[in-house]
C-alpha cells in the first residue's frame, strides 16, 4: 500500500500568491471582485501585473496583521484539517485511482491556508490553497486531485483532439461531476462548481448514467462535444 501525505501549512508568501493569481491568471470564477470583497483597506487592483515578489511585499503588512489577529483560529484550522485528511485520505486516494484508472501520480501534496476566499491549485508544485473560513476540506481537495490526475494522464490526449487550452479547461472542470458518484462518501456534500460548465457537465453525466462509466470513454465523449463547437 502506498503511503500518501497531505500537509496543511501556513505560508504568507503562498497566501500572497493566491491574491496575485486572482488578478493575473485565468480564473473560472465569474465574479472575481466578490472573491476579494473582504479586503477594503488595500487597492488590490494594483496587484495586476505585479511579480510574485512584489505582490508579497505589497501585501506583507496586511497579511502579517491578518494572521496575527487570527493566530489561534489558524492553528485550530490547521489541526482539524490535518486530522480530517489523515483520517480519510487513504479512502479517497483509492477511489480516485479506481475512477481515473491510474495510480495517483505522486504521493505527497500540500495545502496552504489562505486569507482569500479562493481555492486554486498549482499543478507544477503539487499544492492547493484552502480558505480559512471554509469547512469542506475533503471535497475541495479531491476536486483538485481529479484536476491533477486529468492533467497528468490525459491532457496530452485531450489537447491532441481539441488543440484548444480553454476547451481543455472546460472539460477538466466539467469532469468533476464524477465526484458525486465515484467519491460521494468523501466530498462532504455535492460538487456543483462553476455555472458556465453546467451544460457540459449535464451532457457528460447523462452519458455516464445511460451509456458508459469508463473514464477514458467519457473523456473522448467530452472531446467529441467540444470539437463540434
Amino acid at each position: 500500500m502506498v503511503d500518501f501525505t497531505i500537509n496543511v501549512q501556513l505560508d504568507l508568501e503562498k497566501d500572497a500568491r493566491n491574491y496575485r493569481r486572482a488578478f493575473n491568471a485565468n480564473t473560472h470564477a465569474i465574479k472575481r471582485k466578490e472573491q476579494v470583497a473582504q479586503i477594503t483597506i488595500i487597492d488590490l487592483n494594483k496587484i495586476s501585473g505585479m511579480s510574485e515578489h512584489d505582490t508579497y511585499i505589497f501585501l506583507r503588512d496586511y497579511l502579517e496583521q491578518f494572521w496575527e489577529n487570527n493566530k489561534q483560529k489558524a492553528e485550530e484550522k490547521i489541526k482539524t484539517m490535518q486530522e480530517t485528511l489523515d483520517l480519510h485520505q487513504q479512502r479517497f486516494f483509492v477511489d480516485m485511482e479506481k475512477l481515473t484508472k491510474h495510480s495517483i501520480y505522486r504521493n505527497d501534496f500540500t495545502i496552504f491556508l489562505t486569507s482569500l476566499n479562493r481555492w486554486p491549485y498549482n499543478y507544477s508544485y503539487w499544492y492547493t490553497w484552502s480558505y480559512i473560513d471554509w469547512d469542506w476540506v475533503c471535497r475541495a481537495f479531491v476536486h483538485e486531485l481529479l484536476h491533477f490526475q486529468t492533467i497528468h494522464y490525459y491532457k496530452e490526449h485531450i489537447m491532441s483532439r481539441l488543440h484548444d487550452e480553454k476547451k481543455f479547461e472546460d472539460l477538466k472542470e466539467s469532469l468533476t461531476f464524477l465526484l458525486n458518484y465515484a467519491l460521494k462518501d468523501s466530498i462532504e456534500g455535492y460538487d456543483m462548481w462553476y455555472p458556465q460548465h453546467q451544460e457540459l457537465r449535464k451532457k457528460l453525466e447523462d452519458y455516464r448514467v445511460h451509456s458508459d462509466k469508463d473514464f477514458d470513454k467519457l473523456i473522448d465523449y467530452g472531446c467529441d462535444i467540444l470539437a463540434k463547437e
